[in-house]
């Protein structure tokens, strides 16, 4: 007779632990889901407040579900260079994106002020030629 109260105590007290852990695992689930949308609401405001704006799921970081890439600058979310780099979506490959925009830069400035040398060249070269042409 006592094996049989213990034992349907043991019962009571093995159904009471479940119900607890299939709540607190239920609970536990609801905070992951609830928490990560405001985590993320939270985020993209803060982000477009800046001016930051979402590339397009397709382009950069398509294999990566979790992640997504922002910019200041959408051209940048189709620019070839930068599909290169971006792989992964770790902080390196943006300070890797940095360098090679400011690289870009640089060499376009040079472009421009090697293409103003010419254009003083040609119009240096025309002044002369028109200087020649009055004597």
């Amino acid at each position: 007779m006592f094996f049989l109260l213990k034992d349907e105590q043991d019962k009571a007290k093995k159904q009471r632990f479940v119900k607890f852990v299939t709540v607190a695992v239920l609970v536990g689930l609801a905070s992951i889901f609830v928490g990560q949308y405001l985590i993320s609401s939270y985020l993209k405001s803060k982000i477009s407040g800046r001016g930051y704006q979402p590339c397009p799921a397709t382009t950069l970081l398509f294999t990566r579900v979790t992640y997504s890439a922002w910019t200041l600058n959408p051209a940048l979310c189709y620019d070839a260079d930068v599909k290169r780099i971006v792989q992964r979506g770790v902080w390196d490959e943006s300070k890797q994106v940095e360098q090679m925009l400011q690289q870009r830069e640089r060499q376009q400035e040079a472009r421009r002020q090697f293409l103003l040398q010419e254009e003083k060249i040609k119009q240096q070269r025309a002044q002369r030629a028109a200087e020649a042409a009055q004597n």
